[in-house]
């Protein structure tokens, strides 16, 4: 998957940008606040339809102006695509090849992009949340059904929370919410399993290349309930045992919405015990990972790396360019940096321009 231009219209802090890019590595280089992220998050707009950086769209439409544009130019093997994004303080609206896209879950399937950022050094560190987000967004990639499962499931859960707040009086509609809860949390308990365990298969040899060192490393997973076969009776225990604290909470306190997975190296939690630089490189290895998972050539993802290298020592950063430098397309920002055969973007002043 290749992004072959680019153009920006009162994007963020561009009136007007137009680009091309090389099929390899695209470094943006630039001083701090000249725009290169605000580019960068362009092109990972492309694969969700939403910006990492801020939950208010508005924010994306350059000051004092109406309406935005991301238009792109992507080529999947001999497939090319022209894919369209209005964005105003209303809403946004989609498009492929001149023609509506009524559905954000085809836009993740006409573009796919891989990110990593400064906060993603902290992955294994901070709350469960971020690491589901992970999961589910990459689950919902791959699999339709992942993602019309995790949207039953939040509806469902908005359903149990505000009979619990309304202090559980209809008990009958509320055993029912909870059955319905459990029949779709058992699917998403196996897709999660499923993917963990295909990340184990490649995560050590990502990470053996990342840090040029063996080591033994695995994701674990934990489910809310035991899948043993079993999964129904565990789950119908767990709600029942919860259901006293959930009435006086108002909120539930079990689920696949409160889930979590953690990373071991060398048989520890890396968030525990491992070195800020060990949890630097686990979280690179596990964002990156999707990337391998992905067979066919023309699929394979854009990789968007914001600042990655500023968060490594001189080994590993070498060490990453050089393994970028063997994949696809790939996006690097930095205020400075070198790799040969790179397509170089130099921005200031918001404004990018290609040295080569």
């Amino acid at each position: 998957m290749i992004l072959e231009r680019l153009v920006l219209t009162n994007f963020r802090t561009y009136e007007r940008l137009d680009l091309e890019f090389g099929e390899k590595a695209n470094l943006i280089l630039g001083s701090n606040a000249s725009g290169k992220t605000n580019l960068a998050e362009a092109v990972y707009f492309l694969s969700l339809a939403r910006s990492w950086r801020t939950l208010e769209e508005k924010n994306l439409i350059r000051f004092g102006c109406d309406s935005a544009s991301i238009r792109a130019y992507v080529r999947e093997g001999s497939l090319h695509r022209e894919i369209l994004i209005e964005l105003t303080p209303q809403g946004k609206r989609i498009f492929l090849n001149g023609k509506p896209i009524r559905r954000l879950s085809e836009l993740s399937r006409l573009v796919n992009v891989l990110l990593f950022s400064p906060e993603d050094v902290r992955l294994f560190e901070g709350p469960p949340g971020e690491r589901r987000a992970f999961l589910d967004v990459s689950l919902s990639k791959r699999s339709n059904d992942y993602l019309a499962l995790i949207g039953t499931q939040a509806s469902l859960l908005k359903s149990r929370n505000a009979l619990l707040k309304d202090g559980g009086r209809d008990k009958a509609l509320l055993e029912v919410i909870t059955e319905q809860l459990i029949e779709v949390e058992e699917p998403i308990v196996r897709y999660r399993t499923m993917y963990v365990t295909s990340l184990n298969a490649i995560l050590p040899s990502l990470l053996a290349r990342l840090r040029g060192v063996k080591a033994r490393c695995c994701l674990v997973y934990r489910s809310f309930v035991k899948d043993d076969g079993s999964f129904k009776e565990h789950a119908r225990k767990a709600y029942a045992e919860s259901l006293e604290g959930d009435l006086i909470h108002k909120s539930t306190s079990v689920g696949t919405h409160r889930e979590d997975f953690r990373f071991k190296l060398e048989d520890r939690d890396v968030a525990e015990f491992g070195s800020q630089g060990e949890n630097r490189m686990a979280a690179l290895a596990l964002k990156l990972s999707p990337y391998f998972l992905i067979e066919e050539a023309e699929k394979k993802p854009i990789c968007v790396l914001d600042d990655v290298t500023s968060e490594l020592d001189v080994d590993n950063a070498g060490r990453l360019l050089g393994y970028l430098s063997e994949l696809g397309q790939s996006f690097l920002t930095a205020t400075d940096l070198s790799l040969q055969g790179a397509s170089v973007f130099e921005v200031a002043n918001h404004n990018a321009t290609r040295r080569n």
